[in-house]
């Protein structure tokens, strides 16, 4: 997965900013951390079973019948399948969590669970004098990043997303998603995009090998900015 992140590091961070303070903000940031290890966890786990699931030897028996690898109780079919809906699922989380992160070891809004805390312009511009303004604005602008919303907002809110088996690789049928354009007068302008056809275990891995890393590399810029300011009280 490449670069990694001290997930306890805010927490220690935050204890040393507000000193013997009984905050509640410690409580929601130590639940939060907690949550995005998990999310990992699960992301580590889901990346690792659908690599093994969708290996050729699979792919060939399930097109040529109802193949159920021994040991499991449901074919290899459904095993893929539910792998790759889980993954991108537990991704979409760990990613939308990272606005309330921010929030809580930066706060920029009084009230923690406002809904105004998400991946929004309007939020990430809060953040526009602070060091990591730009990564944060490249990271909303990710086709990657919005092509894992527009996955999991459809099996959400519409219907599961067709998975087609080539023989040797799998491949997305067909699903919309918002790919972000350019920032104009403070907005970010979006439009609708069809993704089909695409290899499915090649976009994973992309998640998994560019995406999370890329998310640790922010979250990393944000504990040395917040380290470095608290040296500098000293």
């Amino acid at each position: 997965m490449g670069q990694q992140i001290d997930i306890a590091k805010f927490i220690m961070l935050k204890k040393q900013e507000l000193g013997d303070e009984d905050d509640a903000s410690i409580v929601k940031l130590e639940v939060c951390t907690q949550s995005i290890h998990r999310w990992l966890q699960y992301c580590e786990y889901h990346y690792v079973n659908l690599k093994d699931a969708a290996k050729e030897p699979n792919l060939r028996f399930d097109r040529i019948s109802v193949y159920l690898r021994a040991g499991e109780t449901v074919p290899v079919r459904y095993v893929y399948e539910a792998n790759i809906a889980a993954f991108l699922n537990s991704l979409h989380a760990l990613l939308d969590s990272f606005p309330y992160l921010l929030n809580l070891f930066i706060p920029v809004k009084d009230d923690p669970e406002v809904a105004s805390i998400k991946w929004e312009l309007s939020f990430i511009k809060k953040y526009e004098q602070m060091p990591f303004y730009n990564e944060l604005i490249d990271f909303l602008m990710d086709i990657t990043f919005h092509k894992v919303k527009g996955y999991v907002n459809t099996i959400k809110h519409k219907h599961l997303i067709r998975i087609s088996n080539k023989w040797d690789h799998l491949e997305f049928e067909e699903y919309s998603y918002k790919k972000p354009c350019r920032i104009e007068q403070g907005k970010l302008i979006t439009q609708s995009e069809i993704v089909a056809g695409e290899n499915v275990i090649s976009f994973i891995e992309e998640c998994y090998n560019e995406l999370i890393p890329k998310l640790f590399n922010l979250c990393n810029s944000v504990l040395y900015f917040k380290a470095a300011q608290l040296a500098n009280d000293l």
